[in-house]
């Protein structure tokens, strides 16, 4: 194993080590591995600029779209619980 993936080794399957030999997947492999809807996966790959058009395929570079997420997510959680905190020192004023 190489980078830093021996120290998830215990948490990885089957599934996990076949989807990532794949660089790029379709929406269905997405939502199916995600657990998201359609909507949030168009949205959040378009987003992280790992869309790619081949003819009417659409693919999703696996490794743009992750590191999308690992940069965003956590940011957006953030955001969301200080707005949730502000919002509760309005309600208890």
């Amino acid at each position: 194993m190489h980078g830093k993936v021996w120290m998830f080794s215990h948490l990885i399957d089957d599934e996990d080590i076949e989807f990532m030999q794949h660089e790029f997947i379709s929406y269905r492999q997405a939502m199916d591995y995600y657990n998201l809807g359609y909507k949030p996966i168009v949205r959040l790959s378009h987003k992280a600029g790992a869309v790619y058009k081949i003819g009417k395929k659409v693919l999703i570079k696996r490794s743009t779209f992750e590191k999308y997420l690992r940069e965003n997510i956590r940011r957006e959680k953030e955001e969301w619980k200080k707005l949730y905190q502000y919002r509760l020192k309005d309600f208890s004023s």
